[in-house]
């Protein structure tokens, strides 16, 4: 390849050749990198540009930088606005990153992408959802309290040969942790600080592997480019396991893990072997209809709903409610899951809720109590696939120290839950815990 090799994140150049991982190519609306520059150009930064490729109406140069045939590895200017790159469609929005040596972009595709209820293409890149993002207003407030975005148990999945991955997205909200897996097993957990934009994975064992890379579980992102180097391939990693749904608080959604792989859902998923959907909603499991809805029209084998603690915390529903509630959301994804394994379970061990009653009566006894009554009450009407787990078995007195607040367990309570999860759910399908 004539001039400078390996260029990444050019900002639109006059002797821009070869564009690669072009997000939303009908409009061309964002240019991750290029990989050829005419020999001996002069690369510029630009804030403004009407016209590249014909040489009119160039504004506002900031600096040249000189991109010597046959080098790599040069930084590269930035353009913040482009009308016409070649074929005159619009590009706009493209950082100012250094440029990265020895890799190469992958296309940004959907099949890279695992546990979001929906992908957004954005000017900026791909931003999943955990609910049908096109429906947000009907989540109330901004998105089931802002959390729907947040990307508890969404992963990359790839088959490659590459010992280096590369993730670009929009600047982080707050700090984040990211986790690379490899044939199962985690290898490497980046920690990233507020306003980072790239992630970048190295050293990773030699040879065809699968790759999971696990998104923050208390932040959203939008990822705008991934590279791998440069003479390896990648492959989206299909998942053909059964696919598991879990509703839950935020001890379902686990931001006090030690990292996105060690929520105590990731680890469970590992354990029994199926494909998981996180929806644990931080404050926000107040088994609204919507929330039905939601499972309702998910794929699954296997649902699974944590619920309680938020009512209790919310005050959001009385002793008088919280049957019919339940008994509605049951309900409503019974419509379409009717033969589906669907487990409901009670609040684990919550210290003083224990014996304190909240403004509306209720304590976690007696939320225990209703939500098995409920179960039992619908096996009575023939729903021999719903099933019952107490809290108490899975996470109890004797576990207290592990909660980091008297609510919410910290790095250790999340590995214990997540390793006893398989065979606590195994005595709820049997049965055993309804009868205690």
């Amino acid at each position: 390849m004539s001039g400078a090799e390996n260029v990444e994140n050019v900002k639109n150049v006059n002797s821009l050749k070869s564009v690669e991982s072009v997000k939303n190519v009908g409009s061309m609306e964002s240019v991750e990198r290029t990989e050829s520059v005419k020999s001996g150009k002069s690369l510029e930064r630009v804030d403004s540009v009407e016209s590249v490729g014909n040489g009119k109406n160039v504004e506002k140069v900031k600096r040249e930088e000189r991109a010597e045939s046959g080098k790599s590895g040069k930084s590269v200017g930035n353009v913040k606005n482009v009308k016409s790159v070649e074929s005159g469609k619009n590009v706009r929005n493209v950082r100012n990153v250094e440029s990265v040596e020895n890799v190469r972009t992958l296309p940004l595709l959907e099949e890279w992408f695992h546990g979001a209820v929906s992908l957004e293409h954005r000017q900026e890149g791909i931003k999943p959802w955990r609910i049908p993002y096109r429906d947000y207003d009907l989540y109330p407030p901004d998105g089931i309290g802002g959390k729907a975005e947040i990307c508890s148990g969404i992963r990359l999945r790839l088959s490659t040969g590459s010992r280096t991955f590369v993730l670009w997205f929009e600047p982080l909200a707050e700090d984040a942790s990211l986790d690379c897996v490899a044939d199962g097993r985690l290898v490497q957990t980046l920690r990233l600080a507020a306003g980072s934009a790239e992630a970048r994975f190295t050293g990773l064992p030699s040879g065809m592997k699968e790759l999971e890379i696990y998104l923050p579980q208390n932040t959203g992102m939008t990822i705008s480019g991934l590279a791998i180097d440069d003479d390896a391939v990648a492959e989206p990693l299909e998942d053909l396991r059964p696919r598991w749904v879990t509703y839950g608080s935020s001890i379902t959604q686990c931001v006090a893990a030690s990292s996105p792989s060690r929520t105590w859902p990731v680890i469970a998923a590992g354990e029994i072997g199926y494909h998981l959907t996180n929806l644990g909603f931080s404050g926000n499991c107040l088994m609204e209809p919507m929330a039905g809805r939601l499972i309702r029209d998910l794929p699954a084998d296997l649902i699974t709903l944590c619920v309680g603690v938020n009512i209790y915390g919310a005050a959001s529903s009385s002793p008088r409610m919280f049957k019919p509630l339940l008994i509605g959301l049951l309900e409503t994804i019974r419509e379409k899951h009717t033969e589906t394994p669907m487990v409901v379970i009670s609040p684990i061990y919550g210290t003083e809720r224990e014996t304190e009653e909240n403004p509306l009566g209720f304590t976690l006894p007696l939320m225990r109590r209703e939500i098995a009554d409920t179960v039992k009450l619908l096996q009575a009407r023939g729903d021999r696939q719903l099933h019952y787990m107490d809290g108490l078995e899975w996470f109890g007195p004797a576990d207290g120290e592990l909660l980091t607040d008297g609510l919410h367990p910290g790095p250790e309570g999340y590995e214990l839950l997540g390793s006893r999860f398989s065979s606590r759910l195994a005595a709820a399908l049997r049965g055993e815990m309804l009868h205690q």
